[in-house]
């Protein structure tokens, strides 16, 4: 791999980062514990599992980088046909990634509040979290531009006949039932979605 070869260095980048990154979400999804819409039993579970909760949100974190150049990656592939839904798609999961740093920052966050010992001020964060509009329109509701944008994009890649029909496919599937996995707390649900997108 020659650096100074831009063109080819891209490639090679967004390639890479198309594999490591579903590959880090989905180790990130089997190992994160069990997930509750109960403020009181999430943070017991954080309290029981301090060492899973950090390293499933820090391999997540990794993994949202590493998806940004693979989004870019597959948007490239979309440039000359299907152009609208690459834009669109990427543009929307892009905004959903950014979202997604700030659900994954909150989380850290209630990892320090638990591991220093102030359950109390967890659950009411997070009750506080969970409540305001504030909080659930700008980071929970966009977050799933995600899941429609990689939605977007796989449709794209099946028009402009950019991949194989099956991978298109298990991009789009992927996409939507992470979307659903965090939308329900159902964990099994998200690590099946990140094995379709590996």
């Amino acid at each position: 791999m020659h650096l100074s070869d831009a063109h080819h260095s891209r490639k090679v980048v967004a390639g890479a980062c198309m594999v490591v990154a579903p590959i880090l979400l989905l180790v990130a999804t089997v190992i994160h514990p069990a997930s509750d819409m109960d403020e009181a039993t999430q943070v017991a579970t954080i309290a029981d599992n301090l060492d899973a909760w950090y390293a499933a949100h820090l391999l997540a974190l990794v993994s949202i980088v590493l998806t940004v150049p693979a989004l870019l990656g597959l948007m490239h592939m979309l440039r000359e046909r299907q152009v609208t839904l690459g834009h669109v798609g990427g543009g929307l999961a892009m905004l959903g990634l950014l979202a997604f740093v700030g659900l994954v920052a909150m989380e850290l966050v209630m990892w320090q509040l638990v591991r220093d010992g102030d359950t109390g001020a967890a659950v009411s964060l997070l009750t506080g979290l969970n409540e305001s509009a504030g909080i659930l329109i700008p980071f929970a509701v966009v977050s799933f531009g995600v899941s429609i944008g990689m939605a977007l994009l796989a449709v794209g890649l099946y028009r402009a006949r950019a991949v194989q029909s099956w991978m298109a496919v298990c991009v789009g599937v992927g996409a939507i039932v992470f979307g659903l996995g965090i939308a329900t707390a159902m964990n099994w649900l998200t690590i099946v979605a990140a094995a379709f997108l590996v």
